[in-house]
């Protein structure tokens, strides 16, 4: 009978100080709570390279602090790597900053158990040990469960309301709502534009050129939105992060916060709601030459077929 290889487990405590707030008199405000709880994830979720790999058991409201669990060795390396570059006290200010509390300065300090890991960070072996060795014999808080549930239940409700209403999900939508959205764009008035009924631009005269052939240049359609979504896969942050060049709706924290918001409900939904993103912040400068820039770049090419190949020209 083959063995088993264990997996690997360990904790680690990390704690904040902040010497102009008092961190844990805002985590203990409701209406903060779980910006506070986001800022926290979206950090860590830096620092560790995803979202996977590891879970906050418990905050420690007096000193303010919590509790790790690490699921993955690599997950804890890349941490740790961080943590001795300052890049998760970087993310942490800025991930706080973005949620509630701007030009907070941060301290830390990393324990496992009773060793304090700052004293032998360049010993990332010895690290490593001490964590695993402070494996954690408690399930997750309660407190951080509602959280969790919380995220959860405002997802959903923004999922809902999306399906059911062109107002959010349309960038043909005529609202005000959805308008003020939209980027204004000129056409020469020598460009005879094809438009439908209810008056969104299909296509102009623009072409542009992919592998050799001339395309019409367009607007992205709720076609294109689909087909988008089920083919991009694991890389649409990549996508994402060359569209934001050129697409101040998708300026950071939007791509992060899309990733922790739209963790649970997988690769499809988080590659929907990033073009979604576009698309109502640029308007009818969502055209489908942008995207099949950006997809060439990410080398995607089989993503740009597909979407020119259900194009309507």
């Amino acid at each position: 009978m083959d063995s088993v290889t264990p997996a690997w487990v360990g904790s680690v405590f990390l704690f904040i100080h902040s010497d102009e707030t008092d961190l844990s008199a805002l985590y203990q405000e409701p209406q903060l709570r779980l910006k506070i709880y986001k800022a926290l994830k979206l950090t860590l979720a830096d620092a560790a390279g995803s979202s996977a790999g590891f879970e906050i058991l418990k905050i420690y409201g007096s000193g303010f602090g919590l509790e790790l669990k690490f699921t993955e060795e690599k997950k804890c390396r890349n941490f740790l790597h961080n943590y001795r570059n300052d890049k998760l006290q970087q993310a942490l200010a800025y991930h706080f900053g973005n949620q509630c509390m701007p030009n907070i300065a941060c301290r830390t300090v990393l324990k496992a158990g009773t060793v304090t890991l700052d004293d032998i960070l360049d010993n990332t072996e010895g690290c490593l040990r001490h964590i695993k060795e402070n494996e954690p014999n408690h399930l997750r808080d309660d407190e951080i469960s509602r959280l969790e549930e919380d995220i959860r239940r405002m997802v959903l409700e923004y999922s809902s309301n999306c399906q059911s209403s062109e107002t959010h999900c349309s960038v043909n939508s005529k609202t005000p709502t959805a308008v003020s959205t939209l980027s204004p764009i000129s056409l020469p008035s020598s460009s005879p534009s094809s438009i439908e009924a209810n008056g969104s631009l299909l296509c102009s005269t623009d072409r542009f050129e992919f592998q050799g052939v001339l395309f019409d240049d367009r607007v992205l359609t709720s076609e294109d939105h689909y087909t988008f979504a089920k083919t991009v896969g694991r890389k649409w942050k990549e996508v994402g992060r060359l569209l934001k060049k050129t697409c101040r709706g998708l300026r950071d924290p939007t791509i992060d916060n899309i990733a922790f918001e739209y963790e649970r409900e997988g690769l499809y939904e988080q590659a929907y709601q990033l073009l979604l993103k576009f698309m109502q912040c640029e308007g009818k400068k969502a055209t489908m030459s942008r995207l099949v820039k950006v997809l060439e770049e990410s080398e995607l090419v089989g993503v740009a077929e597909q979407l020119l190949d259900t194009s309507s020209n």
